[in-house]
């Protein structure tokens, strides 16, 4: 009697090969019991007899408990049916439940069936395996006898007693008697030819050369290999030629590329953010090329986990530590749910839950392939995790957000940052400390000469709530110089020639100065020309050095004069490190803002250049010369607190629907030309708390008209195709070169204020013509208006922002420069103040605290100095904009646990921690620090490393033998718990586990072993025998037959056609073109030119679009990169065949090949041999050649091509 025999060591599990409907009609235990799978033996001395004497017991009642108990069990009938015991037959709610005799007519079989993939039991899971199925088939068949008094006991939550749980051991390696030294190779082809013994079965016979070098390659490179490459490992003699062919490809650039791919399935790589809008992750990447660099540099699996959970906390001063994050990252985002929804909301709450559970589920199923996320709700149906310990992995993750962070590409360059950033933040201690002294030796009289002093400060710049933050831009910094007097300039250009009436310079305030860079002697030209060959100077002080203008401004008087461009030229550059000693090399020209007056209003720039420039952004940039900061904070900032609005703006009447239109117009009373409209969002000053941004429409466009019906408008602005981003408190700026008389906004789609009401409002209009604000005082024309409170239409033009006058920013500038009388009594009482402080204080505290700023000084500058960082799309915690607040300086969020997973129902709070799975390890972490975040991430780390995580290891060695033979040992590679599947070769699994654990946990030499087995290096063979033994080939008798990946076979089209690119890394290529990139891109992929060198990269490099997926790949079964994706699914279709001969991407690369076989060889068939030779790795036989130029001669060669391109030996590797 022949069957097949798989010995595991879970709850016995019987599954048959599949056989016709007809046939099971009839009783079948006979067949059973010759085609039966013991999937499990759990009790010593089970014998194979006894499992086929009573299937019941050892096969469907296993199936019925792993899969049904949890929803149909005494405790829980769903639909009024348990299975638990014999009353199981009756049925429940639906009626009987089988038909015994007859498999077809029972409403089981009919629940389990799947149609299309997918079956309507067991709910929200997947179906059940074919051989299960096929088992309870064969049982109902057979009558549907259940033994008397025989009950189907729960699994309970804590049942460590499963395969995947019980603690990795290394199994003996088993004797295989008579085994020829050919069959074993490696350790591997013990435990798999024992096996085969046991059924009556051995390995197939060895591939031949050509095969097994197309095999190789492809496996571990994902190319082709070349024809050269093939003749010159067919033709090698040496006896090693196998083996050193393996150590070629696992030393090649390209396996890292190959196996990165593999690994991005898992973790749900993508450029793009999923969700709604899918806009554009721009610095994802990094990740990406992190993840390459992993495999080829054979990074040992513990560091790898390590890096990617938490390598920011286990290696700081690395690139790689950093960047390694990504992997938290990877997953869709919903980027509405945090970026346009305040997490005080529900939405936002839900919205932040369901991120962290992607980003749990994510690294548990990658690392341990246990499904967590089912506890979300309720304790796990099937395995032993609770609701508590699934809260306690979301509290690992409770600090994290997704978002950009900054890294440094060189290690040198991160090494020296964080030193830097340790030094001195040590130094600032010091500093603190030396304060507190000075503090306690400081006398009535010096107190109040400060306080005096800082009242002059304060009446005309410090005018702002001191308690405010301020901005994270400084201005405009000079690149350094080594001698004070080389001159450095910096000019802005007002896009036309405008009458000036003042130019205004507020220095940099930084590092404890307030006139940071300020030149010693500078002048100040106008011009009309960018060279300024013709200038006309304002400002001459270059004959000596001028009075040092503290944080008060220097203003320069223009006299109406008429220009286009300013420039302001240092002729002796200030001295960035004086602190009272002598004078360093290191000289410098900065400014915080430069402002001109035109028309009594402060003119708009169009644009800063220099003649060198720092540019270091947030700090120093040229835009930071013109972005309204004055030294530390923006004009509207620095008076917020001095006065307050004495209207709202304008505010129309409530509309119930969104999209409901409104409309206001202003009349400027004749034709005037426009440069510029500048949309004022209100701020209420009566209603707290305010929404930034408060009524700004959200779809909207601006018309001009000549008249005031706007009959036949002409539309200057148009943002009403798509939703817009609340610009908060920004204003919004739009240039024009155009004139009316009218302007008209009109509202398409309305601000959102709650309660089913929306309304469009705005604090002012301004409309700039020659520098002047034409639209001030003029009539306001609206569709509606509430005018009511603070809100009346007249106050869109009446001048003020909702938080000060807009008529007065000159007015406003000039509180920023100081009257003469009060900075020579500022100046008066600074010199008392040091005369005093020196002579109460003694030499040794002023000594030191300037020392401590030299150092600071000395620290900073260097830090300025490094080269501007990268940044990586990965886990961070966030610093917040808008709505997306993150947790920086707030420590991690409060998790609770959720009933049913309701954020509106939290329950017991969750401390950091695992799952209880390893004997003698707590399952919550014990933190020094529980506010430390990057400590609890480190600790899940460690937790999944450790050598007695049952789970890790097999995981992981499990998904390498997957991608060589085409499936798992453990066919539900995310899913090692009792949803899954069943080893096939449980030893087996066990032994390549620990080895790789004990043996450096070396990618590639777990790949070697596995390439070097005689397992991997058998034919595709047919044996009709063993077919009929073992259909599915569970136990390798054979070897796989595999079709191409997606990614193959793009790459091996452009690489048969001479266009791939082999550069690695860098930013993805894009095969598409991309619309509407503002708000919610279009990805379109039928505009792109298949011919365009930059897509011609490997398909690792591509640009991954998460809501478009490329549709040639996508055909072709290419992951969809918003799932886990462990293992590719494998389908042949007829839409496949047509898009290989028809898509633009292989019609373009036809055209490629044959020209490239033109240039090969002179006559039609010595070009066709070229490219089939490139291929299919080998020259076409006679008949072959005769049929493809008989073709070739109808239809052409590059036609010819693209049916080569199609036939089963290029699209399939044996």
């Amino acid at each position: 009697m022949s069957r097949l025999v798989l010995r595991s060591l879970a709850p016995p599990l019987v599954s048959v090969r599949p056989v016709s409907r007809r046939r099971l009609l009839r009783p079948h235990w006979p067949l059973l019991a010759r085609a039966i799978v013991l999937l499990a033996v759990a009790l010593a001395g089970t014998s194979i007899v006894s499992a086929a004497d009573d299937p019941f017991r050892s096969i469907v009642a296993p199936v019925l408990a792993r899969r049904c108990l949890s929803c149909h069990a005494d405790d829980e009938r769903k639909g009024g049916l348990s299975l638990q015991s014999a009353e199981a037959l009756a049925g429940g709610d639906s009626g009987a439940l089988v038909e015994p005799g007859d498999p077809d007519a029972s409403l089981l079989i009919e629940m389990i069936e799947p149609t299309d993939g997918s079956a309507a039991m067991p709910e929200e899971a997947d179906p059940l395996d074919r051989d299960s199925i096929d088992a309870i088939r064969a049982w109902i068949a057979d009558g549907a006898r259940w033994p008397d008094g025989f009950r189907i006991e729960k699994p309970t939550v804590a049942d460590l007693d499963w395969w995947s749980l019980r603690p990795l051991h290394r199994p003996d390696l088993p004797e295989v008697d008579d085994a020829e030294p050919a069959e074993l190779r490696s350790p591997i082809d013990r435990f798999l030819l024992a096996e085969l013994r046991r059924n009556g079965l051995g390995f197939s016979p060895p591939a031949d050369r050509r095969t097994l070098i197309r095999r190789l390659t492809y496996d571990l490179t994902g190319l082709p290999p070349t024809p050269d490459r093939i003749a010159r490992f067919v033709d090698d003699p040496d006896p090693l030629a196998y083996e050193k062919l393996v150590d070629e490809l696992l030393d090649s650039p390209h396996y890292g590329e190959r196996w990165a791919r593999h690994w991005l399935d898992v973790v749900q790589y993508g450029d793009t953010h999923g969700y709604d809008k899918d806009k554009l992750r721009e610095n994802a990447w990094p990740y990406r090329d992190y993840v390459i660099r992993a495999f080829s540099e054979d990074k040992p699996y513990g560091r790898f986990v390590r890096e990617q959970l938490a390598g920011d906390r286990f290696w700081p001063e690395s690139p790689d530590g950093v960047v390694a994050t990504g992997f938290i990252a990877a997953g869709p985002w919903d980027f509405i749910g945090h970026a346009e929804v305040d997490e005080s909301k529900i939405d936002g709450q839900i919205a932040r839950s369901l991120d962290r559970d992607n980003m749990v589920s994510s690294a548990l199923n990658t690392f341990t392939s246990l499904t967590v996320q089912c506890a979300r709700c309720h304790d796990h149906k099937f395995d032993p995790v609770t609701m508590e310990d699934y809260y306690a992995l979301q509290a690992v993750f409770a600090a994290i957000d997704r978002a950009d962070r900054s890294y440094d590409p060189d290690p040198s360059v991160a090494v020296r940052r964080l030193e830097l950033t340790r030094e001195i933040a040590a130094v600032e201690r010091e500093g603190n400390e030396t304060d507190a002294a000075i503090a306690s030796k400081m006398t009535d009289e010096l107190r109040s000469l400060r306080q005096r002093l800082e009242e002059l400060q304060r009446s005309t710049t410090e005018i702002d709530d001191p308690s405010s933050p301020r901005t994270e831009a400084y201005g405009w910094h000079s690149q350094v110089a080594v001698e004070p007097d080389r001159a450095k300039w910096v000019q802005v250009d007002l896009g036309r020639s405008l009458p000036i009436d003042r130019i205004l310079l507020v220095a940099a305030d930084e590092y404890g100065f307030g006139d940071f860079g300020f030149p010693e002697r500078y002048r100040v030209e106008v011009s009309d020309d960018a060279d300024f060959r013709q200038p006309r100077l304002l400002h001459d002080g270059i004959a000596d050095d001028a009075h040092r203008p503290g944080r008060f401004a220097v203003v320069v008087d223009a006299d109406e004069t008429a220009a286009r461009f300013v420039r302001v030229t240092a002729e002796r550059l200030w001295n960035r490190r004086r602190s009272g000693e002598p004078l360093s090399n290191d000289w410098i020209f900065a400014l915080g803002e430069l402002t001109v007056v035109s028309n009594g209003a402060i003119a708009a720039i169009r644009e800063v250049t220099s003649l060198d420039s720092i540019e270091a952004p947030p700090r120093w940039s040229r835009v930071a010369l013109i972005d309204g900061i004055y030294g530390s904070r923006s004009l509207a900032d620095r008076f917020a607190t001095r006065s307050s609005s004495p209207t709202n703006g304008f505010h129309s009447e409530f509309a119930t629907q969104a999209t409901a239109t409104k409309s206001v117009a202003i009349d400027l009373g004749e034709t005037r030309s426009i440069d510029q409209i500048r949309l004022v969002p209100a701020k209420p000053v009566d209603w707290q708390p305010t929404t930034p941004g408060f009524g700004f429409p959200v779809r909207y466009r601006i018309e001009l008209s000549d008249e005031a019906e706007f009959t036949s408008p002409r539309v200057a602005v148009d943002r009403s195709e798509s939703d817009q981003p609340n610009p908060g408190d920004e204003i919004v700026e739009f240039e024009l070169r155009d004139q009316a008389r009218f302007v008209r906004l009109v509202a398409e789609r309305l601000w959102d204020r709650g309660e089913n009401r929306f309304a469009f409002a705005l604090a002012e209009i301004e409309i700039v013509s020659a520098g002047e604000n034409v639209a001030a005082g003029r009539p306001v024309l609206p569709s509606d208006s509430i005018d009511a409170g603070l809100w009346h239409r007249d106050a869109l033009t009446d001048g003020y922002s909702s938080r000060a006058a807009l008529v007065a920013p000159v007015e406003q500038l000039a509180a920023l420069v100081a009257p003469e009388e009060d900075r020579r009594e500022a100046e008066s009482i600074r010199e008392l103040l040091e005369r005093r402080t020196a002579e109460t204080l003694g030499p040794e505290l002023p000594a030191r605290r300037a020392e401590i700023d030299r150092r600071l000084d000395r620290l900073r500058a260097e830090l300025d100095a490094l080269p501007a960082p990268s940044q990586v799309y990965a886990g961070t915690v966030h610093a917040g904009s808008g709505a997306f607040r993150g947790r920086a300086g707030l420590g991690p969020r409060e998790i609770r646990v959720l009933a049913r997973g309701d954020v509106t129902r939290p329950g017991e709070l969750a401390s950091p921690g695992a799952v209880p799975l390893i004997p003698d390890v707590p399952a919550r972490f014990d933190l020094a620090d529980p506010n430390d975040e990057s400590a609890r991430r480190a600790a899940l780390a460690e937790w999944i490393v450790r050598d007695d995580n049952p789970l890790t290891w097999r995981s992981i060695v499990n998904r390498i033998w997957l991608h060589h033979f085409g499936r798992g040992i453990v066919d539900s590679p995310n899913d090692f718990g009792r949803g899954g599947q069943l080893p096939s070769h449980p030893e087996l699994l066990d032994w390549l586990a620990v080895e790789f654990r004990d043996g450096g946990q070396s990618f590639k030499r777990l790949h070697r072993m596995i390439c070097l087995s005689s397992a991997y290096r058998q034919q595709v063979a047919r044996n009709s025998e063993a077919e009929r033994i073992d259909g599915g080939n569970r136990l390798l008798w054979r070897m796989n037959r595999r079709r191409l990946s997606a990614e193959e076979v793009r790459d091996s089209i452009l690489l048969l056609a001479g266009r791939l690119d082999t550069r690695m890394g860098g930013p993805g290529f894009m095969d598409f073109v991309i619309e509407r990139p503002e708000h919610s891109p279009h990805y379109e992929y039928q505009k792109y030119d298949p011919l365009d060198p930059a897509t011609h990269r490997r398909s690792i490099y591509r640009f991954i679009v998460r809501s478009q997926p490329q549709p040639f790949l996508t055909t072709l079964d290419c992951a969809d990169p918003s799932m886990s994706v462990a293992k590719r699914d494998e389908t042949q279709t007829s839409l496949q065949a047509l898009a290989m001969l028809n898509n633009r991407f292989v019609v373009a690369m036809a055209d490629e090949l044959a020209a490239r076989a033109e240039r090969d060889a002179p006559d039609l068939e010595g070009q066709i041999e070229s490219l089939f030779l490139r291929a299919i790795g080998r020259l076409p036989s006679r008949d072959e050649l005769a049929a493809l130029a008989e073709y070739a001669r109808e239809f052409g060669l590059a036609n010819t091509g693209r049916m080569i391109v199609n036939l089963n030996e290029f699209v399939f590797v044996d």
